[in-house]
């Protein structure tokens, strides 16, 4: 193509492509959202010719995304998009993305990678937290086998303070999980007699600043703005409704609702209760009026036809439970899209939904331990950590500064 690609026919003819190569229709979907707001973000600065260094300015000024830093998953993907256009406007074509299988643990090291996870299996870690320790060890162990060493016997403190070093490109918080995992993984290979030295100890403190990053959050207008664009005529609208009331209204995670059955659900109490998937914890919810209703609703003129005991079923074939992943993200972002809601970097999955609950109920004045309850923490040290995004509530209890001349 042209160096003068009108970029609405540019979005198009990669849309068209996107089809005859059979993506899903939620992945085309989620193209096409990001190549929408990317139309807007050039129309407001009157460019309609695509270019790659527009597509790096909108990923900076939209998603926050610089060359060379460390992405999440969804920024991965926002990439992507941008990239995708610009191969399509090079070469008319562009190939299907496959996902790679990931970095495997080198064959030197399998015998005691599988010792040690066996080991965390028996302490009955969830699979999300065994899932995120095999990732951190598997990286650890392909640094290390870089560097040739003839057996684990031979990992000097030298090494394992330079692999220190490369974690420095992470946030405070995920820096500090990786070390308590390593430092735990040490621990493992001097008491199994693999290393001579307590290689622990090299950071017998670990420091972490969890007040680094502020958690997402949207405001109740915008909350119902959203609400608002659902339409509750339809079979998807009503199972969509009732996802995000549960997501906005009770802050459940979005594997939780997932794997909500109808055995969770106590009619007689009003109540919904359930085992987190995070945590492990019970937690009991109140069924309130309006989601009572919807979910009354969605079950009796939406949901397919099935005796699967989850409530949230597919609406094409196999009529089964959401597998496991975050099948609601696209449910959130599509009604923000419609609403118009801007997202100025902030995170828009459901989880923002949960954020956002507890910052209103602490502008309503409701204490720590209702919070606390609510969204299932373990202590009201965890809850606190909301205070970070409740600025009307710090503007209440700032200190006049004095006046000098």
């Amino acid at each position: 193509m042209s160096d003068t690609t009108n970029l609405t026919e540019l979005i198009q003819q990669a849309t068209q492509h996107l089809i005859d190569l059979r993506y899903s229709e939620g992945t085309i979907y989620r193209y096409r959202l990001v190549w929408k707001h990317f139309r807007v973000y050039a129309e407001t600065r009157n460019h309609k010719i695509f270019s790659l260094k527009l597509g790096e300015a909108f990923l900076l000024d939209y998603y926050g995304i610089k060359p060379n830093m460390k992405l999440s998953e969804s920024q991965v993907f926002n990439v992507r998009c941008i990239k995708v256009l610009e191969e399509y406007h090079q070469h008319n074509s562009f190939q299907k993305c496959h996902q790679s299988p990931g970095r495997q643990v080198p064959n030197q090291y399998i015998n005691i990678f599988e010792e040690y996870i066996q080991l965390q299996k028996e302490l009955q870690l969830s699979k999300r937290t065994l899932q995120g320790k095999k990732i951190q060890i598997i990286d650890f162990l392909s640094y290390i086998d870089k560097e040739n060493l003839i057996g684990i016997n031979n990992l000097m403190p030298e090494v394992v303070m330079v692999y220190l070093e490369t974690l420095s490109k992470y946030a405070s918080a995920t820096r500090s999980g990786i070390l308590f995992t390593l430092r735990d993984f040490l621990a493992f290979l001097f008491s199994k007699g693999y290393t001579e030295s307590p290689l622990n100890q090299l950071f017998p403190v670990i420091f972490t600043n969890k007040f680094e990053r502020i958690p997402s959050y949207y405001s109740i207008e915008e909350i119902q703005r959203i609400l608002k664009q659902v339409d509750r005529s339809s079979e998807i609208g009503r199972r969509d409704y009732v996802v995000l009331l549960l997501a906005i209204q009770l802050g459940i995670r979005a594997g939780d609702i997932r794997k909500l059955k109808f055995d969770n659900i106590k009619w007689h109490l009003d109540t919904i209760e359930f085992v987190q998937e995070k945590t492990n914890n019970p937690i009991r919810l109140p069924l309130v009026e309006n989601l009572k209703y919807a979910l009354i609703d969605y079950i009796k003129n939406s949901r397919p036809i099935t005796n699967d005991p989850h409530i949230f079923i597919r609406h094409r074939a196999p009529f089964i439970a959401f597998t496991k992943g975050n099948v609601f993200w696209s449910i959130i972002n599509k009604y923000m899209d419609t609403a118009g809601i801007t997202i100025n970097r902030r995170k828009h999955g459901l989880h923002s939904m949960r954020h956002s609950m507890a910052s209103n109920l602490l502008k309503n004045n409701t204490p720590y331990p209702v919070i606390t309850g609510v969204l299932g923490h373990e202590n009201s040290n965890t809850t606190k950590l909301y205070l970070r995004i409740d600025i009307e509530q710090l503007r209440t209890v700032a200190l006049e500064v004095p006046y000098e001349r």
